[in-house]
């Protein structure tokens, strides 16, 4: 028993020496390893609500429009600004708000910006101001209609495409 015993001690010392790592140096190194960021803010939602539409009615020739449409920046922080305006031809054609003429024609008049015809309308910053957070701007509309409109409807006479942008 005592020759296994011997045996085992040498086997274990064996074992320990050939597993045993030695490290041997003279003097120590530091590193420095930069950390780097990078932030990118630049997605910030728009979270506004326009009309669904905005309606006119012509009763006995008289052009009737609502006087409750708004824009409202549903955003909890942040403004935003209506920066641009485009009215397109739907069952009408868009005319000269300021020298209206024209068979099946319609124009508009948004916040005292005139439609010259179909497309982009020329506004100001003073038509549409800038909307603060959770507030609301009214959108003072009218409209000129050409006589020949017949009895109908719900017709979409024409689009308004409103852009709306982030203002910081």
């Amino acid at each position: 028993m005592k020759k296994k015993t011997v045996m085992a001690l040498i086997l274990s010392l064996l074992l320990m020496f050939s597993v045993s790592v030695t490290a041997f140096a003279d003097s120590s190194t530091t590193a420095t390893v930069p950390v780097t960021l990078t932030v990118s803010n630049e997605y910030r939602s728009v979270n506004v609500t326009v009309p669904a539409s905005l309606p006119i009615y012509v009763i006995n020739g008289k052009v009737v429009v609502a006087d409750s449409a708004k824009i409202t920046n549903n955003s909890k922080t942040g403004s935003v600004q209506v920066t641009g305006l485009s009215v397109t031809d739907g069952a009408y054609k868009v005319g000269n708000y300021d020298s209206f003429s024209g068979s099946k024609t319609i124009a508009l008049k948004i916040n005292g910006c005139s439609t010259k015809g179909s497309g982009s309308v020329a506004i100001t910053p003073s038509a549409f101001p800038v909307i603060s957070a959770q507030g609301s701007m009214l959108l003072e509309y009218f409209a000129k209609v050409s006589g020949d409109a017949p009895n109908a409807e719900n017709v979409p006479a024409a689009s308004v495409i409103f852009t709306i942008s982030i203002v910081d």
